[in-house]
């Protein structure tokens, strides 16, 4: 190699290693675009919706409520209220505590065995004394009889004086002495019976404490469609602790929930693009804003339908754009992130709605990765894959809603059907708009593509039927290769159809275009005919970007003869002049970028080396050895 195809080659390295930096940071400012769309959609929606409705609509503690609510799941509950009510009215029986004083009871005690003993000197005061004793006999012992009695009786029962004063007169007036006797007895009783019985509130609170403990909460149940709080009624702090618990926001302004959400898609938003850099085909920022479109409008549909009282499916919806337009491997991730952050904020932290979303996006995503792994030719088809998932998703809303409790309503079913119609029909009606408006391609784009109608294979089967007659010949061999490889047939045929579109400019200066048998190239120099066939790709190019043809497509333009060498005008000049390099006769490419395009690129090399050749194979080793040798 000489000095100047060391320096080219220098040259050539350091300005593919540039394009590639540069391809790599336009590839995050997409990726930061996608993000900043995401996160301003939800922000927007989620604040949109609570000044808008919530912070009106949604319940506050000691007004009355805007709307009836209903409970959503089964559930047990504390009736703190009911629960106090009975505690309090349990405590409330006890009134007081009374304790006895044993020093006074038996002082007491004492003085009643002086009074039966006729000791009266040690119980009586002396102007009592006196008196008592210049009462005849017989009356002193009725009177201390009396008096006995009555003090063992009640000597324990009087909390205090004006208590004891009154059970005393109570008691003498069921005994037959006169009123001056009664009034001695009286005396008597008065200086025996002190009051031993104390109140004692401390214990009093105690012993009201330990009765209330003792009784269990108040435990209601809640099934599913109950009402929980009536329009107009107040709500307290514990039916807004109830509301709470079954997953209802009030109007203060869900910060937590923002937040939350907002750090949801920042996380979640990595993992598609995680996905995305796996595959050799970049997504340019139309389709990463494609993508964010759908979500979003996904998201806005599924809040719209929350708020007028149901779950709208529209994961359906997202899983047939998501499925139809995207690599099968990048769309499931996406379907179902998508779908549960869509539950996220339509319907908030509700355990139970939750959980139903999260497993309806897992069951979308993933019967749509089988139902969209092979690309469906008729619009009929699609619909009724659409449909049919549409259905399979309502018989699993309905199996979760049993087998969580939530609440069921009997429409279920008929909204389930409703909504499949609705979004299999909406799918296929804006498909062609989102295809126009962000270069993504679907199945029935590549079939309108590949039909022989179309302006440019038209065109070539007019201008260039040869060259027609060839990608016909390298389609049917790639899907048929495709088909066996799992590979999007659809595409691969398409792609073929329009890899060649760059030799209507020149039609008669390829071979497969020149019917007389004279060959153009005898009069031209190699350098000329070698500039000549690689413009087709740039010319295929300027066409496609002309006719607006998809950029998927464009790819197979691009691509499909990698950056090869024209070897044989390549020879031919080195023939003439040594000095001649290969850059002078290579492909602008790049190499191949996908499967698909790798797979166009080499049943494009296989056609014309069976052409070339122009003579049919005896067996298929012979065949087999030619194209490894391609």
């Amino acid at each position: 190699m000489n000095n100047g195809e060391r320096r080219q080659t220098t040259i050539k390295k350091l300005t593919s290693q540039l394009k590639t930096d540069l391809e790599l940071r336009a590839s995050d400012r997409q990726h930061v675009v996608f993000r900043v769309i995401l996160l301003a959609v939800a922000f927007f929606l989620i604040t949109g919706n609570w000044l808008a409705i919530d912070r009106h609509e949604n319940y506050r503690i000691g007004y009355p409520s805007a709307k009836t609510y209903f409970a959503l799941t089964s559930s047990r509950y504390e009736d703190r209220a009911a629960t106090l009510e009975l505690r309090q009215r349990a405590a409330s029986r006890i009134i007081d505590v009374m304790v006895r004083d044993e020093k006074i009871a038996a002082e007491v005690s004492a003085k009643i065995g002086y009074l039966k003993s006729g000791d009266l000197s040690r119980v009586l005061e002396n102007p009592l004394l006196e008196l008592f004793s210049g009462l005849p006999k017989l009356t002193q012992t009725n009177i201390v009889n009396t008096a006995v009695a009555i003090a063992e009786k009640n000597m324990n029962k009087a909390e205090n004086r004006d208590e004891q004063t009154a059970l005393l007169w109570k008691e003498l007036s069921g005994y037959r002495l006169s009123q001056s006797d009664k009034n001695v007895a009286f005396q008597i009783l008065d200086k025996i019976l002190n009051p031993s019985l104390n109140s004692d509130s401390e214990m009093a609170s105690r012993l009201r404490e330990d009765v209330a403990v003792q009784i269990p909460p108040v435990v209601r149940e809640i099934r599913p469609g109950e009402v929980l709080v009536q329009k107009g009624q107040v709500v307290t702090p514990s039916l807004a602790k109830l509301l709470e618990s079954q997953g209802y926001p009030d109007s203060r302004f869900p910060y937590k929930h923002l937040v939350f959400i907002l750090a949801a898609i920042i996380i979640w938003s990595f993992w598609p693009v995680w996905i995305e850099r796996g595959l050799k085909e970049k997504f340019s920022l139309r389709q990463w804003v494609y993508i964010a479109v759908i979500l979003s409008l996904g998201w806005a549909l599924e809040l719209m339908f929350a708020r007028i009282g149901g779950y709208s499916m529209a994961v359906l919806g997202m899983t047939g754009w998501l499925c139809l337009t995207l690599p099968v491997s990048l769309s499931y991730h996406v379907v179902l992130g998508g779908g549960i952050i869509s539950v996220m904020i339509a319907f908030g932290t509700n355990p139970g709605i939750f959980a139903l979303g999260c497993i309806l996006a897992a069951f979308s995503a993933a019967i749509g990765r089988v139902l969209f792994i092979d690309p469906p030719n008729h619009r009929v088809t699609i619909w009724r894959n659409l449909f049919f998932l549409g259905l399979c998703l309502g018989a699993v809303s309905v199996a979760v809603h049993w087998g969580l409790g939530l609440f069921y309503n009997y429409q279920l079913p008929i909204l389930s059907i409703a909504f499949s119609l609705f979004w299999s029909t909406l799918v296929i009606a804006l498909l062609p708009i989102w295809e126009n408006l962000f270069d993504v391609i679907s199945p029935l784009r590549l079939l309108e593509l590949s039909h022989p109608s179309q302006p440019l294979l038209k065109r070539l089967q007019i201008e260039a039927p040869g060259t027609y007659h060839h990608t016909l010949m390298v389609g049917t061999l790639a899907e048929a290769a495709a088909d066996k490889l799992m590979m999007n047939g659809l595409l691969v045929k398409a792609g073929a159809y329009y890899h060649d579109i760059g030799k209507l400019k020149n039609p008669k200066y390829f071979v497969e275009n020149q019917v007389s048998g004279e060959n153009i190239h005898d009069d031209l120099s190699p350098t000329l005919s070698g500039l000549v066939l690689i413009s087709h790709v740039r010319d295929g190019l300027e066409i496609a970007d002309e006719t607006k043809l998809p950029k998927t497509l464009r790819r197979f333009i691009a691509e499909h003869h990698g950056t090869t060498v024209q070897k044989y005008f390549y020879e031919k000049a080195r023939a003439i002049d040594e000095n001649t390099t290969e850059e002078q006769f290579r492909y602008p490419g790049p190499s191949p970028q996908s499967r698909e395009t790798a797979l166009v690129m080499l049943a494009d090399s296989v056609e014309a080396a069976v052409k070339a050749k122009n003579k049919s194979f005896d067996n298929i080793r012979d065949l087999r050895l030619l194209v490894q040798n391609v």
